[in-house]
């Protein structure tokens, strides 16, 4: 049986927690929020709740039989999986736990397809926002705009599940609980996400720093879908390709460019404001 890496990261870094000793306070807080272990629990986790299931790291040693067993249950859900050594593991068990050669990432909310998220959008006239990332890998920062995304009443957000941060524990912290409240759609291809997005009859603009046109040079559409990139590299070729068109948020100084979790707020909030939205009655008010 071949050991492939199936989420498109290096083995020895898809599962470690960044900057964090496993030991830590901090570590202790959320460990058990983000993480299921054990050969049983990870089987029962992918067979009876799968969508809570983000991927999946498998001890290169692990048996042959469990081995194959979890892979092939990924598989069926099209959850990422990867054969890691045995040093990652250190990075996120804490002293005393028996992993058992495998260790699943948890969602703290139950993503759905895209197919639902697309059925969810209201039919037309209604405005619409929805918001997709594009590999957004800072946990803190897809906090940040799923918080902003809520409050920006949007109907729902989705992201990858390779190459991107994922809904853990971090992520609900950040966004104050936005991220258990507003859906969530687990999408494979960013620019197939796109398409299907334009096939639901929404505009679909990408937020870069680079291109000419503004967000204030023509109003934004009413049923909008709005797609942001990783901090520091933007949209994707295919993805921006993909869009029906791509606008920049005009700044000055010699910053260069915006947060991105601030591009989208910026963004989002202008589409509101331009069709009306801005009087939220009933929402609270950031605090």
């Amino acid at each position: 049986m071949k050991n492939p890496t199936r989420d498109g990261r290096a083995p020895d870094r898809a599962f470690m927690r960044p900057g964090r000793a496993k030991n830590s306070k901090a570590a202790r807080e959320d460990h058990s929020e983000d993480y299921c272990w054990g050969r049983n629990p990870v089987i029962s986790l992918l067979e009876d709740a799968p969508a809570r299931c983000l991927k999946v790291a498998i001890l290169k040693t692990t048996q042959r039989s469990v081995a194959t067993k979890i892979v092939e249950l990924c598989r069926v859900s099209n959850i990422p999986y990867s054969f890691v050594d045995s040093h990652v593991f250190d990075g996120i068990m804490m002293d005393g736990e028996s992993h058992q050669g495998v260790v699943a990432t948890v969602s703290q909310t139950e993503l759905i397809s895209m197919d639902e998220a697309v059925a969810l959008i209201p039919p037309h006239p209604q405005d619409v926002l929805v918001v997709l990332m594009d590999h957004v890998q800072d946990p803190r920062n897809l906090g940040a705009m799923m918080r902003s995304a809520e409050a920006a009443s949007a109907v729902f957000a989705a992201l990858p599940l390779r190459r991107s941060s994922l809904p853990t524990g971090t992520v609900a912290k950040t966004s104050a609980g936005a991220s258990l409240r507003l859906p969530i759609a687990a999408v494979g291809n960013v620019a197939n996400a796109v398409r299907d997005l334009q096939d639901a009859g929404l505009w679909v603009v990408g937020l870069e720093a680079g291109v000419e046109a503004s967000i204030y040079d023509s109003p934004l559409p009413a049923r909008i879908a709005l797609v942001v990139g990783a901090e520091g590299h933007g949209l994707t070729r295919t993805t921006m390709g993909a869009c029906d068109e791509v606008l920049r948020i005009p700044i000055s100084g010699k910053t260069g460019s915006l947060n991105a979790s601030v591009a989208l707020s910026v963004c989002m909030f202008e589409w509101s404001r331009q069709n009306g939205n801005h009087k939220m009655a009933g929402r609270p008010q950031a605090g």
